[in-house]
């Protein structure tokens, strides 16, 4: 194991882990701004249909995100080393 393939794994653990707390958390806001909109149309807004694109557009790339989850480093049994506190 070189010492680029560990600075990449880390990397790779560092986005994995920020995706896991992205994607719920945009598809949470995702789901309100869907709301939102529906909302809005209900009352004859015509913003309300911004919201339900936008939501939309951020769902989709969600689920992308989810597919794409997967870290290559970690499935090849590439683990960064654990700093140690001693």
């Amino acid at each position: 194991m070189t010492k680029n393939s560990e600075s990449e794994a880390q990397k790779a653990e560092s986005w994995q882990a920020l995706k896991a707390f992205l994607i719920p958390v945009t598809l949470f806001l995702a789901c309100i701004g869907a709301a939102a909109g529906t909302f809005l149309i209900y009352n004859q807004e015509s913003l309300g249909w911004i919201f339900i694109f936008v939501s939309g557009v951020t769902i989709i790339l969600d689920f992308i995100g989810l597919i794409r989850f997967q870290n290559k480093w970690r499935a090849k049994g590439i683990l960064p080393k654990e700093e140690s506190n001693e």
